[in-house]
């Protein structure tokens, strides 16, 4: 056990590469059959870091979306801010990933939520 905890400590200066987002569940009023995508923020009103393909809204969840391109993240120093779309409703929900909140020794799926959105963050460090 103190081995794994001294591995989860020493990635404080790591960088995480984000390669995929597994949609869990998102909250919503009705929305028309849509296809979903997700945007990856550093800074909500900064430029978009990576974005996903499309998913259709009518099919079931859980969807795993590749992130494009693969995000290199210093996750325990910057914040970042996932949020969903439809194409054509346009926002939809979001959901914050802050380090300080978390200590996870081995993110590989991360689970982070909100009121209305529930996702995984999937990737590797380097």
């Amino acid at each position: 056990m103190l081995l794994i905890t001294a591995a989860g400590c020493a990635k404080n200066n790591k960088t995480f590469t984000l390669k995929t987002i597994r949609l869990d569940d998102y909250r919503h009023n009705t929305i028309p059959a849509q296809g979903l995508y997700l945007k990856i923020y550093g800074d909500p009103a900064a430029a978009t870091l990576a974005q996903t393909a499309s998913y259709p809204s009518e099919l079931t969840l859980p969807a795993v979306f590749t992130v494009s391109p693969a995000l290199p993240m210093t996750l325990y120093k910057n914040a970042c801010t996932v949020q969903l779309w439809g194409e054509t409703t346009g926002y939809i929900s979001s959901c914050s990933v802050d380090m300080h909140a978390y200590k996870i020794v081995f993110p590989i799926d991360m689970e982070v939520k909100s009121d209305s959105l529930d996702i995984s963050l999937q990737g590797s460090w380097q």
